[in-house]
């Protein structure tokens, strides 16, 4: 059959973190997770099938150009099909959308079908209305459109009559759990779909074993026993501008008159399926590395293609991100469906930069996750300095309930001319070189200094380390200096670390005439928070 009168589906899902987030229970949290996974996975093969029980097509769905439908991408609330008729394509979409509204009471998903055909052996930079990249951008703006027109979900869940108040949400209730707890009917259908064997299943395949599975199960029930709980939002650098581009990268690798739009789905494809493998695979593997501390608790929330959300014991949190970054870079460097591409777009490998919030438990999830996504954020200063392929961390331990942003808290840490932090630190740096006048930038935000420096600071007396730290907020930078020296000389183990660290084994770091940084807080702070500082070093460590 002649590829023709093919249209394209596109279908995702919006307002994601309001979504997860919308209440502080850990399992409703999951449970939200869950189903924005299925919108885009198992609603879309279930809607499949529904349409082929009906009759409606009587071929397999297979990955090939000769079948009614063809999924290109199906993730976690996403999802890109072809269709062999655009009233085949409408059919699909009312047994998907029956299915979401059903199941996933709340979930903002939204799906368009192209207008115009699409002609897969066109050449990616015909100009014809049918060329793929022309009806994929269509589409995107219908999304647009039709995200612009909808109503928010809230208005799905209307207030008169008068109904009860659900006890974590705030939406109309619509049933009593076993334990009477009023809930709505979102609320309700994340807690079944944290309970049923199919989530077990897949969080189980998660892990590095059945144990460490169970585990992470069993916390879902209860944040009582932990003393800080991290939240933890990874992502990658460039990812976006990957994508923009990425009918560029295909041409490079078929060849600029050859590339169609055959091409652009097979390596799209392909090149987003690998990214989820190597997020799974990197997940697994910093388990497993954390899993030499005791029982770690460690919750997956969002892990897949360069995302990673997860909650869990704040004590293994610096620890598991800097595995899972490690592992996800370097993955990403030697998959031949994802090293191909970084390599037409001079990128040796994907970067990475994560942001970790460590707060007590009752601390509200949706606000511990924004500080997390502005700690990453302002982790990715780095690809301005040292490239896209860089990997960098930021964190912060909040001591009090009182919620600020990272940059309020930041500037209580400008004093005079210094600085008493050195926030974010490069775990990697990329291969992009920078200008002579940042040298200075680069020593002082190096991980490798972060972590001797934690070291260093477990050889002083509690009583001094704090004494020391309560001195950088009060007292002159000189002040400090003369009694650092003399610290140095009372402690010589100390003093041995500590000249690993920084010139000439000062407290502060001269970074330019005026301005002056010091890492001691952050490494203050991190001490109790990573267990295995003397974990051998990477061949990538700057």
């Amino acid at each position: 059959m002649p590829e023709n009168d093919i249209y394209l589906i596109s279908l995702e899902t919006g307002g994601n973190q309001a979504y997860i987030f919308a209440t502080n229970k850990l399992r409703n949290i999951v449970g939200a997770s869950e189903l924005l996974y299925r919108v885009g996975t198992s609603y879309v093969t279930r809607a499949l099938e529904k349409i082929k029980a009906q009759g409606k097509y009587d071929t397999a769905i297979e990955k090939n150009s000769d079948q009614e439908f063809e999924i290109i991408i199906s993730t976690s609330g996403k999802a890109l099909l072809l269709a062999r008729a655009r009233d085949r394509a409408k059919e699909f979409i009312t047994a998907w959308s029956s299915i979401v509204i059903s199941e996933a009471p709340g979930v903002d998903a939204v799906a368009v079908v192209s207008k115009t055909p699409v002609d897969l052996t066109l050449k990616l930079d015909d100009k014809s209305q049918s060329s793929y990249m022309k009806v994929f951008k269509e589409t995107e703006r219908q999304m647009s459109l039709l995200r612009m027109q909808e109503g928010l979900p809230l208005t799905r869940f209307q207030r008169l009559p008068l109904a009860a108040e659900c006890e974590f949400s705030g939406l109309p209730a619509v049933e009593i759990d076993k334990k009477n707890h009023l809930l709505s009917a979102s609320c309700a259908a994340q807690r079944r779909a944290s309970l049923d064997d199919s989530f077990n299943k897949r969080i189980t395949g998660m892990f590095p074993n059945k144990k460490s599975a169970v585990e992470c199960l069993k916390g879902l029930d209860s944040l009582d026993n932990l003393d800080w709980l991290a939240v933890i939002h990874a992502d990658g650098n460039g990812l976006g501008q990957l994508f923009i581009n990425f009918a560029d990268h295909v041409k490079n690798r078929v060849g600029e008159s050859k590339a169609n739009g055959r091409d652009y789905i097979n390596y799209y494809r392909n090149f987003s399926k690998a990214l989820d493998e190597i997020s799974a695979k990197a997940f697994k593997q910093a388990v497993q590395d954390c899993w030499g501390h005791g029982k770690p608790y460690i919750v997956p929330i969002v892990v897949g293609g360069d995302d990673l959300t997860v909650a869990m014991d704040g004590y293994d949190s610096i620890d598991f991100v800097y595995s899972f970054m490690n592992e996800f870079c370097s993955m990403t460097a030697k998959h031949p469906d994802t090293s191909h591409i970084l390599e037409s777009a001079n990128m040796p490998q994907l970067g990475m930069c994560a942001g970790i919030s460590i707060a007590k438990p009752h601390f509200p999830f949706y606000q511990s996750y924004h500080m997390a996504e502005e700690l990453m954020n302002n982790a990715k200063l780095v690809k301005t300095k040292f490239g896209p392929d860089s990997i960098a961390v930021d964190f912060h331990i909040l001591y009090d309930s009182i919620s600020s942003s990272i940059s309020d808290i930041r500037d209580k840490l400008k004093l005079e001319g210094r600085t008493l932090t050195e926030k974010p630190y490069v775990i990697l740096e990329g291969n992009t070189a920078t200008a002579p006048e940042d040298a200075e930038w680069r020593l002082s935000h190096k991980f490798w200094k972060f972590k001797v420096a934690v070291n260093a600071v477990k050889e002083l007396p509690s009583s001094q380390a704090h004494a020391v730290r309560d001195a950088l907020f009060t007292e002159k930078r000189e002040t400090q200096e003369s009694e650092w020296q003399f610290l140095l000389s009372s402690y010589p183990k100390f003093a041995e670390e500590w000249k690993k660290v920084q010139a000439g084994s000062k407290l502060y770091n001269n970074i330019s005439n005026t301005d002056f940084v010091t890492c001691y807080l952050d490494a203050l702070e991190a001490m109790k928070f990573w267990k295995d500082m003397e974990k051998g070093e990477q061949q990538n460590n700057v």
